[in-house]
């Protein structure tokens, strides 16, 4: 009987771990998604700019990111920095805002958009 409950303990102490080390790894893969998919999104609304020849915004909000067409949620695990707005001009160039935060579990990931091309770029810092 008491090697039974040994064992049994062992076990669930194990599966806890295990538990634990797969929430976090899901957790990460679920913030690169998510960036990638902002990126996308970045990059789709540019294009719609451009080929409709009409001005564009990208909503920033608490919980999702939105140009009218295309939301994208932002997973629990990530913070915007402050709700933004980033409008594209005819020519698809940035002409708003010159960068977006948010704040992950380890990190603070900084989009630098550039104003008048509209590239981005992605810097990735530690977080205090």
């Amino acid at each position: 009987m008491f090697e039974s409950l040994l064992v049994l303990g062992i076990v669930s102490l194990l599966a806890l771990g295990l538990s634990s080390s797969v929430q976090s790894t899901f957790a990460a893969v679920e913030e690169q998604i998510f960036f990638m998919e902002f990126e996308e999104l970045y990059r789709e609304t540019q294009k719609r700019s451009l080929a409709s020849q009409q001005k564009m915004n990208l909503m920033l909000e608490e919980r999702s990111i939105g140009n009218g067409y295309q939301k994208l949620a932002i997973p629990k695990g990530i913070q915007l920095q402050s709700n933004q707005s980033i409008t594209f001009d005819k020519a698809g160039g940035n002409s708003s805002l010159a960068s977006v935060r948010f704040q992950t579990r380890k990190e603070v990931v900084r989009y630098q958009l550039y104003l008048g091309n509209g590239k981005i770029k992605r810097i990735q810092e530690a977080k205090n």
